[in-house]
């Protein structure tokens, strides 16, 4: 099973709600979905620049990549946290402010333990750079999120990687799928996800206590 996620927050317009989330896809087989993105992005190559899900220029790319969920045996997948909700003295702020790291991790793990990855025999999770740093560092953070995966799935084994999405046309069609979800929760409408809710691993606020925290 393959695995690609990205991140899409909310942390500066405080007029609507702030929240960090982390979005995207997983697949038995990629083949066929590397194969037909890169034919749907292939007009929009450009080697001078970088193809991005929120510029309007690629809107005709977003709806193909909802064509690619609504066609393929791909699961969206979608953690989703109000900042506001998080318990103010809990581990990821530090001194008055988020550790946007530490809440990264802990949404991982509270994704990946609903995503039923013990029905597979390997597991490779290629996760895209992140903008917002914290205080554990890439190598750590990886090693940590590694622990956790085979002390939960004993039985599976795991790859996890972080790649630029620039050099990984799957890891863009991640953030295509993380800006869908962007734009629904910053809307508060997703009902363009009705008929979809059977193919979809979506988890909204598992931290708002402190024992949520505790992992």
């Amino acid at each position: 099973m393959y695995i690609y996620l990205d991140e899409s927050y909310n942390l500066k317009d405080r007029d609507k709600k702030q929240f960090v989330s982390i979005n995207g896809f997983m697949a038995a087989d990629v083949r066929f979905l590397f194969k037909k993105w890169r034919e749907y992005r292939k007009p929009y190559a450009d080697k001078r620049r970088r193809i991005h899900a929120k510029e309007k220029h690629y809107n005709p790319l977003r709806e193909k990549a909802f064509e690619l969920f609504e066609r393929t045996d791909l699961l969206v997948v979608s953690v989703f946290q109000v900042i506001q909700d998080i318990p103010y003295n809990s581990a990821v702020f530090a001194k008055g402010r988020l550790d946007f790291e530490k809440l990264y991790y802990r949404l991982l793990i509270k994704l990946f333990k609903v995503m039923h990855l013990d029905e597979y025999r390997e597991v490779i999770i290629t996760v895209d750079n992140r903008k917002h740093k914290g205080r554990m560092g890439k190598e750590k953070f990886r090693l940590d999120i590694l622990d956790f995966l085979r002390n939960e799935f004993t039985d599976t084994n795991f790859e996890f990687v972080f790649q630029p999405s620039a050099t990984n046309i799957l890891l863009e069609l991640a953030d295509f799928y993380s800006n869908i979800f962007y734009r629904a929760y910053m809307n508060n409408d997703e009902s363009f996800l009705r008929d979809c809710r059977p193919r979809i691993y979506q988890l909204k606020n598992p931290l708002n206590k402190l024992t949520d925290l505790l992992e």
